[in-house]
């Protein structure tokens, strides 16, 4: 089987939790909706296209490996913005602020500092999507990518590569950090030569470990035009140590 493996790095990242009031936590890994979107930014997709989303969410298999959480890092977060009013839109967040009318919104918002993560992506169809494809604007994308907010940049190259293997499992082992990315992992205070760490995964990926666990997250998309997000079921697994 081919898999598209390549490495989510940032300085600060945020995984959104689901947003209650003016907290706006995150979670400790990637949702598979968060990847999905940043292959559709890579892609060139608008979020209006709700086609194209649903033939990613359709179509492919998603796992992570957990080299690095991130430490915690809360922001207690002022900004403004005009009151809502049917009918009316703003095309920049600069004729938001040219509005007579801002209020005040506060939020304490949850961050992961030097969070690093690999995905793999694989087919759920035979050419249901093309990998290459994928991995090709990854490489070279075309709207700017960042890590769960857009204040968080990317700080890595994704590095995308295709890997033939048996299982997921497979590829992910078969993966290596490049000199850039075994420099951050040592930093971070991770052996850069074979991260391991958990590894989360679709419930119905096949080849699959045995013994995992199971967990409920609300992640699949079901409408970015609307933002609405669906409950899914995901494995976990931590790897036996050789």
């Amino acid at each position: 089987m081919r898999f598209l493996l390549f490495t989510l790095y940032a300085p600060l990242a945020s995984f959104g939790e689901i947003a209650v009031g003016e907290r706006r936590m995150s979670w400790a890994r990637p949702g598979r909706s968060a990847v999905l979107g940043l292959v559709a930014a890579a892609q060139g997709v608008d979020r209006l296209d709700e086609g194209a989303h649903q033939q990613l969410e359709a179509g492919l298999y998603y796992a992570v490996r957990i080299a690095a959480a991130g430490r915690p890092l809360i922001d207690y977060h002022t900004a403004q913005t005009p009151k809502a009013r049917k009918g009316r839109t703003f095309a920049t967040r600069r004729e938001e602020l040219e509005s007579d009318d801002l209020n005040a919104v506060l939020s304490s918002r949850e961050w992961r500092a030097d969070a690093f993560f690999t995905v793999a992506l694989w087919l759920r169809l035979e050419r249901a999507l093309d990998l290459e494809e994928i991995a090709r604007a990854l490489r070279h994308p075309c709207f700017v990518l960042y890590v769960g907010r857009k204040a968080a940049p990317l700080g890595l190259p994704l590095a995308p590569e295709i890997i033939e293997a048996d299982t997921f499992m497979a590829a992910f082992d078969a993966r290596r950090p490049t000199d850039e990315e075994r420099s951050v992992l040592q930093r971070i205070g991770i052996d850069g030569v074979e991260p391991g760490g958990a590894i989360a995964f679709d419930h119905d990926a096949p080849g699959a470990p045995v013994e995992t666990r199971v967990e409920r997250r609300r992640d699949a998309v079901a409408s970015r035009v609307r933002w609405q997000f669906a409950d899914r079921l995901e494995r976990v697994v931590i790897p036996r140590q050789r």
